[in-house]
């Protein structure tokens, strides 16, 4: 992916606002355009923004079952997801439930340790308050279940 000087400006701002290291990917020299004008139709750039390694989550999706008369879900299929730490419970229900393409009168209840998390709680607040029973191998432990909702 290449970057106009404009966009380069901006994300350069956006990292030294926050007191972050600015990606080396962001940095594109401005001959980079004409590299690419010679390389072959068919060749696909490689995404090149990623998330800084102080803001980043990696996440273990443990699916523990489903309640009874819960039946059409699709299996998830990478349980292992990289995400900012920004990212709530809430943006972790919504990407299980795409993925496993679960109906409405689905619930999904992600729990850590033993905590049944709020939909507004961070990642980067889970892994603070439940501390290192959450974690197995660097990665943050989020077991989730398949619930009927009491609304349908």
């Amino acid at each position: 992916m290449f970057y106009t000087a404009a966009e380069r400006e901006k994300m350069c701002n956006f990292y030294k606002k926050r007191g972050l290291a600015i990606p080396k990917s962001g940095m594109v020299s401005s001959a980079a355009p004409l590299s690419l004008k010679k390389q072959k139709k068919d060749s696909t750039p490689q995404c090149v923004l990623s998330i800084p390694p102080e803001l980043d989550v990696s996440l273990l999706l443990d699916f523990v079952g489903a309640e009874e008369g819960v039946n059409s879900y699709k299996p998830l299929e990478r349980p292992y997801v990289c995400v900012s730490g920004d990212a709530t419970i809430r943006h972790v229900e919504l990407f299980i439930r795409k993925k496993m393409e679960l109906s409405p009168a689905c619930q999904v209840d992600v729990v850590c340790g033993d905590h049944l998390l709020d939909q507004y709680q961070s990642l980067k607040d889970v892994q603070n308050s439940v501390g290192a029973e959450a974690l197995q191998d660097g990665l943050l432990v989020l077991h989730f279940g398949l619930v009927l909702s009491c609304l349908s």
